[in-house]
């Protein structure tokens, strides 16, 4: 009798860790849960074009510092990249603003105003990143929970149109003389 060794066949079965859907390029740049149903492209290119906007509105306009506006894509950055990805967008949003703004500061001035600036948006980026993951690992309420909060709802809704009936009624019989 012989024995054989059986050989695994190598296959093209799916991998558990990536997410369907997703392009191998764009796979590490979102988030796990972003783009899941439906184009993988969207959330980057909408990050990405906000970005442009905020760069050209920053070099038309000279009276004022236009730094504030790019609060908008580093928000839309923070829900929809991945952290290393969304930090370094800050750093992107110092050296657009640098570029594009046409004003001429003092060295010092513009040093102060650019870490002052990135101070504030890894603060931003920071807050709602954890917001973000503070809803991923709350997951989705029960819904017996959600049954219950529409019921209550619904019997204040209920409690304040009868108060709001008997008011008028109340009000209305303050005026007929036979009351």
């Amino acid at each position: 009798m012989t024995t054989s060794v059986i050989q695994p066949i190598p296959g093209n079965l799916p991998d558990k860790r990536k997410t369907p859907g997703l392009s191998p390029v764009l796979r590490p740049v979102l988030r796990k849960d972003v783009a899941s149903n439906g184009p993988a492209w969207l959330p980057l290119g909408l990050v990405l074009s906000s970005f442009a906007a905020v760069a050209y509105a920053d070099h038309l306009v000279v009276a004022i510092s236009l730094v504030y506006l790019y609060v908008l894509p580093l928000a839309l950055g923070a829900i929809f990249l991945r952290k290393p990805i969304s930090y370094s967008l800050i750093a992107v949003c110092i050296l657009f603003h640098d570029y594009y703004s046409p004003r001429a500061l003092n060295p010092g001035l513009r040093i102060f105003h650019n870490l002052s600036a990135a101070l504030c948006f890894a603060f931003i980026v920071y807050i709602i990143q954890r917001y973000i993951d503070h809803l991923a690992k709350r997951g989705r309420p029960d819904r017996r929970i959600l049954l219950a909060d529409t019921a209550k709802i619904r019997l204040d809704l209920i409690a304040a149109d009868f108060q709001r009936v008997n008011y008028v009624v109340l009000m209305s019989a303050r005026f007929i003389p036979e009351f």
